[in-house]
């Protein structure tokens, strides 16, 4: 009796361990649609730098945008001094687009936590990882549609009349999904990133940047259909 309620007590904990990482996926993605939302809505008539500091500039663009940035540590002490400095002149430019231009300059990304963006280095970027389930049985169900059957004319020396032939389409299964997925998005499939398949639905770990591109995948699939 004892041994059972210490199994009870160890799968509880197991429970509430794992609803906690999904409560805090959850509020991480709150945070990311929220701020995304905010960097697509306001717009730039003038961006302009010369040989400014990266945190100047993403300042800026916080203050602008009325969003909270950090600039982690660790991704200022990967840039020297020539990396850290910008020159920007553009205008009219959503201040997300900017927001992208400056790090693709510098080789930073954007990470969610807490509500807050943060500026990190692609390795710490693609080591937080979230989960999302993915619906894809409209993508595995096969759709009855009635298509016209395909009809060939026999030779003269056959004369019992043409033949149809009705024409033959295989829906992918998850199984299948699952491989598109693992060879079309680069990721560290196995590792960091996994997929997962539960009553028709993809369970997938990966950083925020591979969702999006699993997310594409999915849509060209449906659009396939």
């Amino acid at each position: 009796m004892k041994k059972l309620l210490q199994f009870g007590a160890m799968a509880l904990c197991l429970v509430l361990g794992t609803g906690g990482v999904l409560a805090n996926d959850k509020k991480d993605e709150a945070a990311y649609k929220k701020i995304e939302a905010q960097l697509e809505s306001v717009k730039l008539d003038v961006f302009s730098f010369n040989e400014a500091d990266i945190v100047d500039v993403v300042k800026d663009i916080g203050k602008r945008a009325r969003i909270t940035v950090v600039i982690e540590k660790a991704a200022l002490e990967s840039l020297d001094e020539d990396a850290r400095k910008i020159t920007l002149e553009l205008a009219d430019i959503k201040a997300g687009n900017a927001l992208n231009i400056v790090l693709d300059q510098t080789g930073l990304y954007k990470s969610y936590k807490n509500g807050i963006l943060y500026i990190t280095t692609k390795e710490r970027a693609e080591s937080k990882t979230l989960t999302k389930t993915y619906d894809v049985r409209d993508i595995t169900a096969k759709v009855v549609d009635f298509p016209a059957p395909e009809i060939r004319l026999r030779s003269e020396d056959n004369a019992s009349g043409p033949v149809y032939v009705e024409p033959e389409k295989e829906e992918p299964t998850t199984e299948d999904i699952v491989e598109m997925i693992e060879e079309s998005v680069d990721a560290d499939w196995g590792g960091t990133c996994t997929v997962t398949i539960a009553k028709g639905n993809l369970i997938v770990r990966a950083p925020r940047s591979v969702h999006k591109e699993v997310a594409e995948l999915l849509d060209m699939l449906r659009g396939a259909k």
